[in-house]
Order: C-alpha cells, then sequence, then structure tokens
C-alpha cells in the first residue's frame, strides 16, 4: 500500500527569516536575498523528486502483475496434394425389366419387394393348368405319329418283301411317300410339344441375374401377357459403375492408368475413390474400366467409368456423388493460421506456448498456402499450440495465459 505524503509537511525546513529581522540587520541583506534564492531552488527540486517519487509508486510492479492474455490454436495436419474431385453418376452394370411371356392368371408372387433375389429365383407363377393339358396333348400326338410311321415302314417292307411281278413301282412309291409323311409328322409333333413345354416353363418367372427387386407392377390374380408390360424390375448393385467426366487435359494420364488396371484388376496408378453427399468416403476404391472413344467438343471433357465393390449396398443406381483422384502422392503437413507466423530478417517463425505456459520462437520452414493457413514443412508438429492473436505483447521467455479461439469468441 503506498502512503501519501504532502508537500507542506517538508516546508517548515526551508521556512525563510521574518521580515522584521531582515531589518535588524541590513549589513547581512545581501546574504539573506541569497539565502532565499537558494531556498526557493531546493523546495522546487524536492517538490518535484516527491511529485516523481509519487507517480513512480503508484505504478504497479511489472513483475508481480498478471501474466497477458493471449490466443492460441492447435496445430493441425491436412493433405497438402488433396485429390481431384468429379460428379459422379452411379449406374448399374446390367438391369432387367421382367415379363409375362405366355398368357394367363397371376397364381403366386413369390418375392417381398425391394429384397435381393438371386439368378434362378422363383419370383412369379401363372396359371399352369391350360398349359399342362397342353403338354399332355401334344404327346398324344407324338404318340399317334409314331404309330402312324411305324404302321407306314412296316407296310413298306412287306411290299418290298414281295416278288416284282406281284408289286408295282407305283405301289411302292406311294408306301415310300406315306413312310416319309408319317416321319415328318412325327417331327412335327414332337416340336409341337417340344413348344408346349417351354410355354409351360414360361409360367414360372425367374430372376436372370442376381440384383434387388424393385415394386411388383401386378399383384396375385391379375391377367397378365406379353403385352402387359414390364412386371417388375431387377439391378445388380454388386459390382456397381459411376461415371465421371474429366478433362481433356488429364486424358492421358486416365488412359496410361486403364492400360495398367484392366490386364489383371490389381494395378491401379490412379485409384477412384467416393464420397457421399454427407462427406463420408467409401473404404472400398475403385477401377478405372472404361473411356470413351470422343471428346464433347463444347464442354472438352471425356466421359469415364469406374468400377467399384457395393457389397453392403451403400450406392444405388441413379445417385449423384463425388469421385475423388489423387494426380499425386498425398502429403500430410502441419497447418497454421497466417495470422501466426511472422517474418523477420532472419526468416519465418512462430510463437509456441508450452505446457508451462512459457513462450517460445520456433523457427519455420512454410510451403504452400492453403485456405489462408500455412503448410509448415519443418518446426512444428501436429498439436502444438501457436499465438494467433496478442503476438505484439510478448516476448519469447514470458510466462502468458491462453484462451482458444472458440472460449475468444464466446466471450
Amino acid at each position: 500500500m503506498h502512503h501519501r505524503i504532502s508537500v507542506n509537511y517538508f516546508l517548515p525546513i526551508f521556512r525563510p527569516m521574518s521580515l522584521p529581522a531582515l531589518h535588524n540587520h541590513r549589513r547581512l541583506r545581501p546574504f539573506k536575498v541569497l539565502a532565499n534564492t537558494v531556498y526557493c531552488i531546493l523546495a522546487a527540486c524536492f517538490i518535484i523528486s516527491v511529485l516523481s517519487w509519487r507517480a513512480v509508486a503508484a505504478q504497479p510492479d511489472e513483475g508481480g502483475g498478471p501474466p497477458p492474455l493471449v490466443t492460441v490454436t492447435a496445430v493441425t495436419e491436412r493433405d497438402v496434394n488433396p485429390p481431384a474431385e468429379y460428379v459422379g453418376h452411379v449406374e448399374a452394370i446390367q438391369s432387367v425389366d421382367l415379363r409375362a411371356r405366355v398368357d394367363g392368371f397371376l397364381e403366386q408372387v413369390k418375392f417381398r419387394e425391394g429384397s435381393d433375389v438371386s439368378a434362378g429365383d422363383i419370383l412369379y407363377i401363372i396359371e399352369q393348368a391350360p398349359y399342362r393339358a397342353q403338354v399332355d396333348v401334344d404327346k398324344a400326338k407324338v404318340a399317334q405319329a409314331e404309330a402312324t410311321l411305324t404302321k407306314a415302314g412296316r407296310y413298306l417292307q412287306r411290299l418290298r418283301a414281295m416278288s416284282s411281278g406281284l408289286v408295282s413301282d407305283l405301289d411302292i412309291d406311294n408306301a415310300v411317300a406315306d413312310e416319309l409323311h408319317a416321319r415328318a409328322q412325327l417331327q412335327e409333333a414332337r416340336a409341337d410339344l417340344e413348344l408346349s413345354k417351354i410355354d409351360l416353363e414360361y409360367t414360372i418367372v425367374r430372376a436372370p441375374i442376381k440384383g434387388r427387386i424393385g415394386p411388383t407392377a401386378f399383384t396375385k390374380g391379375n391377367l397378365v401377357g406379353p403385352d402387359s408390360g414390364p412386371l417388375a424390375r431387377i439391378v445388380q448393385l454388386d459390382p456397381i459403375r459411376v461415371v465421371y467426366s474429366i478433362s481433356e487435359n488429364d486424358l492421358e494420364a486416365v488412359r496410361r492408368a486403364i492400360d495398367d488396371s484392366l490386364p489383371d484388376k490389381k494395378r491401379y496408378t490412379l485409384v477412384p475413390r467416393i464420397e457421399l453427399p454427407s462427406g463420408e468416403v467409401l473404404k472400398n476404391a475403385g477401377y478405372l474400366d472404361f473411356m470413351d472413344n470422343t471428346v464433347d467438343t463444347k464442354t472438352g471433357t471425356i466421359a469415364i467409368r469406374a468400377l467399384f465393390d457395393n457389397h453392403d449396398g451403400v450406392l444405388l443406381p441413379g445417385q449423384y456423388v463425388t469421385v475423388l483422384i489423387r494426380h499425386s502422392q498425398g502429403k500430410q503437413l502441419p497447418m497454421v493460421p497466417q495470422a501466426a507466423v511472422q517474418e523477420d530478417h532472419e526468416g519465418r517463425y512462430v510463437l509456441v506456448v508450452d505446457n508451462e505456459h512459457r513462450v517460445i520462437q520456433r523457427r519455420i520452414t512454410t510451403g504452400p498456402v492453403i485456405d489462408t493457413q500455412w503448410a509448415v514443412e519443418s518446426g512444428l508438429a501436429a498439436g502444438e499450440k501457436v499465438i494467433v492473436q496478442g503476438v505484439q505483447k510478448v516476448q519469447p521467455g514470458q510466462t502468458v495465459k491462453t484462451v482458444t479461439e472458440d472460449e475468444q469468441n464466446r466471450r
């Protein structure tokens, strides 16, 4: 606590002699005038020193004051060679519209809409009774034709066994013709039977490919046929392809990548990855398998197709995604805001706050600027705290109080 000292306290010490005394000592007048002058000078100097002492005493002690407050941010790492981004459209490699190939009423719908089906699974059953009956009719016709052929063959054999004088050539020719006609009728009957069996098989509608089936257009009891339109649609989801367009400037690099990946599907120089609209990047990478044969003269781009494994069915046909392709090797570097980087005659540096809240000057080697941040090639590590506000009021070695940018914004 500082004590207030009045200047009046010291004035009696330098009080001059009274005027009557001066009259009594006229001989000493010159000396008295000199004494008064000295008195005034000493009093003025003393007052100035006292006031200066009070001003100094009123100032706080620098060593005992609170540490300065600075704003810090943690150093983060970032890919300084980010991949190129393209807008991709998801397409199914195969898709099938199921259609009825025979007329009839639907007896059964044997799948759940939106489920995954395998090739050969039974999906629809159309009434089979008329087609089974037709198979039986055609079987009877085959048997009848076989009997006719047998009869014609035996008759021809008997004629040929007779002596030439008893059978005319015309009779033999007619018998041969009858045998050939019976043989042709048998072939026709057998063909009709085969068609009947095919129609009977068509009453069962099976999945031609593996994939996911959509909604059914017809339910049990409806009359369907070749002219009734698609019954349902199946799309293949795994694998799946994504089509996107690249600039003709990247054409040569993509052509080499396709040449490398097509022979064994193992060497991928340009590996495409998928980023969903939510920002999630899928773990499974794809490979390039197709490049169009012409460049769009209006846009200067060319269509590229990439294949992706889609075991979990995340990608769906018709979906728009972002295709990420890295044209150069990725590189993770620490990133600091531009406000944290200072520069002097020796180069760039930052002020780092250590675990004991001491300020440390750190020389750094910077790389490119990405989104208002410097990439640091040497001198910093991820997780360290650098000062971004309050750099001017601190010195290396000084203890500081820190606050993060988020905390500063909430104040």
